[in-house]
């Protein structure tokens, strides 16, 4: 019989071993790098659109690793479904904007906002709107997929979702004017992104709500993503305490989205259960042995 260390560590080794394959497949990324045709401009849209259009290439093909390793998983099994693909993008990019005009909607009531009319071109919203699609791929590939998967088969469901939460707000560490609440509200946004997965079993509800969240405070309202610059149709500039209008992280770092966030999760907890998920995993090499 297994020892109960062994049975509790084996989700964190098979997660290292995902990150070790999203690594091998970095290395052809970087040779990319190196060649005249993909060197962009730091910080440019090209140079943006190259690297998430990358992590996406390295999530499928960690992915794919991963499925020749434990020969019981594959795409449907960590909740890349064919089915309803694009309902499921678009219901959850509704939910995103619909958060995030939440948000904003309180922080202009209470104050710690105002918004600028700016020029824009049609093709430059076009860019960012195609440019956060491949964010929410991308972000939501490599951490709702075989990560949850892992965490969710063997621990409890509620911590499986806040360690997956968890890594993703420790993810964005190294963003401009990263703050407390900034860790909270992306770890929040982790958990439910998490959450919602667990409970439709398809990861293009968590790619829409991704998508909707970005797209809709960066290029439609103009706030820092992240605390990243994101030029949209309007300017925000955040106002008074930065613990209500986010300072120059952006709506991400406020409080009053700390509690939109945890209304949304609460309601979503309530109105549908989590069922467990099922542990199917066999190794490459016990397979061979028998």
């Amino acid at each position: 019989m297994e020892h109960k260390f062994f049975y509790l560590l084996k989700p964190i080794i098979r997660l290292l071993l995902f990150v070790f394959y999203l690594f091998l497949w970095a290395i052809p990324v970087g040779f990319l790098t190196q060649l005249p045709l993909f060197k962009f401009q730091e910080g440019s849209l090209p140079s943006l659109f190259f690297s998430e259009i990358s992590l996406t290439f390295m999530a499928i093909g960690a992915l794919f690793m991963i499925f020749q390793t434990y020969p019981t998983r594959n795409f449907e099994r960590v909740f890349v479904v064919k089915n309803n693909l694009l309902p499921g993008f678009l219901k959850g990019t509704g939910i995103g904007l619909a958060l995030i005009l939440a948000c904003t909607g309180l922080m202009f009531i209470n104050g710690n906002v105002d918004f600028f009319y700016t020029k824009f071109e049609v093709s430059s919203i076009l860019s960012y709107l195609i440019f956060f699609i491949f964010v929410g791929i991308s972000e939501e590939f490599v951490f709702r997929t075989f990560p949850l998967v892992v965490f969710a088969e063997r621990y409890k469901i509620w911590v499986s979702i806040f360690l997956n939460g968890l890594l993703f707000g420790l993810i964005h560490i190294s963003n401009p004017n990263f703050s407390v609440f900034a860790m909270i509200n992306i770890t929040l946004c982790g958990i439910v992104f998490a959450l919602i997965t667990l409970q439709k079993r398809n990861i293009w509800w968590s790619v829409g709500m991704h998508f909707g969240w970005n797209f809709c405070q960066g290029t439609l309202l103009g706030f820092k993503v992240s605390g990243i610059d994101a030029p949209g149709l309007m300017v925000s500039r955040p106002v008074g305490n930065a613990t209500f209008s986010g300072g120059n992280f952006g709506i991400e770092g406020s409080v009053i989205c700390t509690f939109i966030l945890v209304l949304y999760l609460v309601w979503l907890i309530r109105k549908q259960k989590v069922e467990p998920v099922e542990e199917v995993f066999v190794e490459l090499e016990i397979r061979r042995e028998v």
